[in-house]
């Protein structure tokens, strides 16, 4: 009898050992695979405005992008798996600061001295200079044509900033809208005569609608880059981010992304 409770204490306390091993090894927010501290296990949560093409935009109820493929490919370096959801684009500063919801910001936006107050960016991952579309019968030559006329942009973007900066003081009047897709439309319909607007998000608008009623006017060498916007508290998937960003840059595969989307490196 004594010999069988001495066993029976043994595989207790085994059975115990193994039970703690078990917990151990799964506890943390990256799953047990990843080092990264994300809101839920496995996974990189992106938050995105998604009619913003050919970044982000949902086409037959997914979400597909140039920002999207990055990001998975991003993810995978860092041994998760990314997952976007649909946010306006002037709310994903707060919502990222308030968190809970997603980790990082992925959305065509522009790197700037006053979000970086509000909030950390990876190194920039894409140039974006910003461009003015017209209707094809119209002409620009300086902000002073648009005096008297209604110029359309993206609430929240920096396109907005500089219509307002550069173009209102001229005499336009500035008319926001809530999507690129609805300014562009409103221009078509000659709702609004011009468009600010990131250029290679007009230009596959346009190019993507095949309209020829409408066309850029004006490039504006703003010197503007996209980056990746994550939590000042997080600094840790920041640094994941870039670095998976870097090996993507040096191995081609950024490359190959860009390629599909915009058709050259």
């Amino acid at each position: 009898m004594h010999k069988g409770r001495k066993l029976l204490a043994v595989l207790l306390a085994l059975m115990l050992m193994t039970a703690l091993l078990g917990i151990a090894g799964c506890g943390g927010g990256g799953g047990g695979t990843s080092k990264y501290e994300t809101i839920e296990s496995g996974k990189l949560l992106c938050g995105s405005e998604t009619s913003f093409p050919p970044f982000e935009y949902v086409e037959g109820g997914t979400i597909k992008g140039f920002d999207v493929d990055l990001m998975a490919a991003i993810a995978k370096e860092m041994g998760l798996t990314s997952e976007f959801m649909s946010e306006g684009f002037d709310t994903l500063i707060p919502t990222l600061k308030a968190g809970g919801k997603f980790d990082v910001i992925a959305s065509g936006m522009t790197i700037s001295d006053e979000r970086k107050q509000e909030i950390d960016f990876s190194d920039p991952y894409i140039d974006a200079n910003l461009s003015i579309a017209m209707r094809a019968s119209d002409t620009y030559t300086d902000p002073a044509s648009l005096s008297g006329k209604k110029v359309g942009a993206q609430a929240g973007t920096t396109g907005l900033d500089w219509a307002n900066e550069n173009l209102k003081p001229a005499g336009a009047s500035v008319i926001e809208f809530k999507t690129s897709t609805d300014a562009l439309n409103a221009l078509k319909a000659g709702n609004v005569d011009a468009f600010v607007n990131d250029l290679p998000v007009t230009a596959y608008l346009i190019t993507s609608s095949g309209s020829s009623d409408v066309k850029i006017v004006k490039e504006i060498a703003t010197g503007d880059q996209y980056g990746f916007g994550v939590s000042k508290s997080n600094p840790d998937l920041l640094k994941g981010i870039n670095d998976a960003l870097k090996t993507l840059k040096d191995n081609g595969e950024y490359d190959k992304i860009y390629q599909t989307w915009f058709g050259a490196e």
